[in-house]
């Protein structure tokens, strides 16, 4: 039984608990997911605006330089030798120029030119030799609206093996017209895709149509998403992102843990097939619903607070049961004398009911506390000589006392002479009052008798308890005699 109460309650415990567990993580995690999914395409725009907001400083910062003395002294410089001089030097300056930590980026730009007006190079940086005469109109999509219409621009250029984020700027001579062009890149490199991550708070990636150019992420995420990008199924997704259409929200299993991403094209990228992913680690941006967690560490708690205590309450309980059933067991195998002496609040009433059914059953009369006897019929009469005047009678329902004439007479009756006419007065005095006496063995009513006069002999320090049978109102009783 004991087991059967802190199984219950452990069982109950265990099953909110873990079941609170679950559906509150599960909840946690699907509406964490659907924040994720709708929130990358924002993040997405957010990068967007970061790129056009960089190519507007870049752009800016080239116009700025085209007004120095050093670039508009190249074209007016007499000779070829002298003006390629001239340019190489001119690149050199605004290469440092734009290292600043205010112009806002640290490292040196990946090319600094300096272009004439049909759209060649006269000189760039770090070597005055290379480039030189490469013609740029078709390669630099934004160079061709810049010396037609004098103005700056910011754009792609996918040059050699690098992807460049370019400035580009119209020289103009004193009569203000266009003379040549400025033009700055920046290599979109792993550092610059970490910036920008830092940025949105999800990885980035810059993508051209055979490959991931570079990542803010591993090595190993980045391996993975590139056989994912250009197998199906995001295949034809990462086509179309790179003709203009960015995708919805995509999901991807990659180095084992699940991502979600958005592909689009690089803004102001006309003319160039470049895009951008933006990434998040699923797991990470879910791992709110981790909190979930401390609910199992609450049901464990739970789980030792409820064994504890179910094991006190079971104890409480069940001890004083047993206890009874074995005075029971005693009673019922002939031990008159054992009363149930459960005082617990839970189980001392039934305790007290169930020695009333003794007593009621072996004829005994009950005691209160101060020793009155009290009946089956509700009556009662003292049973102790206390209060008496020596050697008096007791009223009628009175004890006998051990100095009373009658009470000596029943003390010298013999063990078995006694007992004898004991139950051939019950026996009367119960047919006496019309009631069935077949199932009342002398054997087992002597041995009841005996039991109970042990008891009260303890109880009261006698000599020797006796009975003599009283009918009162209709109800047989057996009076105790104490005999000091």
């Amino acid at each position: 039984m004991r087991l059967k109460l802190i199984a219950g309650n452990l069982v109950i415990v265990l099953l909110v608990g873990v079941g609170s567990y679950l559906v509150v993580r599960t909840q946690l995690r699907a509406e964490l997911s659907n924040q994720l999914e709708e929130g990358i395409g924002n993040d997405s725009e957010l990068f967007a605006r970061s790129w056009r907001a960089n190519g507007a400083r870049l752009a800016e910062g080239v116009s700025n330089r085209v007004a120095s003395n050093s670039v508009r002294n190249v074209f007016t410089a007499s000779g070829e030798a002298k003006r390629r001089g001239r340019a190489f030097e001119a690149a050199q300056d605004v290469s440092k120029w734009f290292q600043n930590p205010a112009r806002g980026r640290r490292e040196r730009p990946h090319i600094v030119a300096v272009i004439d007006e049909t759209g060649r190079v006269i000189a760039r940086d770090t070597d005055r030799n290379r480039m030189f005469g490469e013609p740029l109109l078709n390669q630099v999509p934004v160079l061709r609206a810049v010396l037609k219409r004098g103005a700056s621009r910011s754009g792609v250029w996918q040059h050699e093996d690098k992807l460049l984020q370019v400035g580009v700027a119209a020289v103009r001579n004193d009569q203000g017209g266009v003379v040549g062009a400025l033009l700055v890149g920046y290599d979109l490199s792993n550092g610059f895709a970490k910036q920008e991550a830092a940025l949105i708070g999800h990885d980035l990636l810059f993508i051209m149509p055979e490959r991931i150019y570079s990542t803010s992420t591993p090595v190993d995420v980045r391996d993975a998403l590139q056989g994912a990008l250009y197998s199906s199924p995001l295949d034809s997704g990462t086509n179309a992102a790179l003709q203009g259409k960015p995708t919805l929200p995509w999901t991807a299993t990659l180095a084992g843990d699940e991502y979600v991403g958005v592909t689009a094209a690089l803004p102001m990228a006309r003319g160039v097939e470049a895009g951008y992913v933006v990434l998040a680690h699923h797991g990470k941006h879910t791992a709110l619903a981790g909190v979930a967690t401390m609910i199992l560490w609450l049901t464990l708690l739970g789980l030792l607070g409820v064994a504890i205590y179910g094991f006190i309450i079971a104890n409480n309980i069940m001890e004083p049961i047993e206890q009874m059933e074995d005075d029971i067991l005693a009673v019922i195998n002939g031990r008159g004398d054992v009363r149930l002496e459960v005082e617990t609040a839970e189980l001392g009433g039934l305790s007290y009911r169930v020695n009333q059914l003794i007593n009621l059953f072996t004829g005994v009369a009950e005691e209160d506390d101060e020793g009155r006897a009290v009946t089956s019929s509700g009556g009662w009469e003292a049973v102790s000589a206390s209060g008496q005047e020596p050697g008096a009678r007791p009223s009628s329902g009175g004890p006998i006392q051990s100095d009373d004439a009658g009470a000596a007479a029943l003390a010298a009756l013999p063990e078995g002479q006694y007992y004898a006419r004991l139950y051939q007065d019950y026996l009367a005095a119960k047919q006496s009052v019309g009631e069935d006496v077949s199932d009342i063995p002398q054997e087992r009513f002597v041995e009841r008798i005996k039991g109970n006069a042990a008891h009260l002999v303890k109880k009261h320090g006698a000599q020797m308890v006796r009975f003599e049978v009283e009918t009162i109102g209709g109800q047989v009783n057996l009076k105790p005699v104490v005999i000091h």
